[in-house]
């Protein structure tokens, strides 16, 4: 087991007919993406038809696991009562490395607040939340 920034009585993701891929990579602690087949652009979160030529074949891409921060947010008031004790915490949107553009947003683990800058360098932190569901979070990653 990985471990836990989060509470269990967090709202769990649900999967759909499009992402059930993304989900089962996820468990397996592997970050992709889906890339169309046809032109190649590559998208998160997935969907059913490449927004720049409608197509609906698609495959899902490896990723590195590392990214850059786009944006982030401080959050300071808990909204479920569980995470009271956790507050702050921060949410990114990550510029995924090889993703062609594709942000993921997620949490920042591992650092304070006033060290989080548009443009650091992160890598994914995996966080088992049972035995069939992983999230990924991010942690500073090595300076480029």
């Amino acid at each position: 087991m990985t471990e836990r920034w989060f509470p269990d009585d967090m709202p769990m993701p649900a999967a759909n007919a499009e992402t059930v891929g993304w989900w089962e990579a996820a468990a397996d602690h592997r970050l992709v993406v889906q890339r169309c087949t046809a032109c190649g652009r590559t998208r998160h979160p997935p969907g059913p038809v490449c927004p720049r030529c409608r197509s609906s074949a698609s495959e899902w891409s490896a990723l590195s696991g590392t990214g850059t921060v786009y944006t982030y947010a401080v959050v300071r008031q808990a909204f479920i009562p569980s995470l009271q004790d956790r507050v702050p915490y921060i949410v990114i949107a990550v510029d995924l490395d090889g993703a062609s553009g594709a942000r993921m947003v997620s949490n920042l683990v591992d650092v304070e607040p006033e060290e989080v800058s548009v443009g650091m360098a992160v890598e994914v932190a995996w966080e088992d939340m049972g035995p069939e569901l992983a999230l990924p979070r991010f942690r500073p990653g090595p300076r480029r």
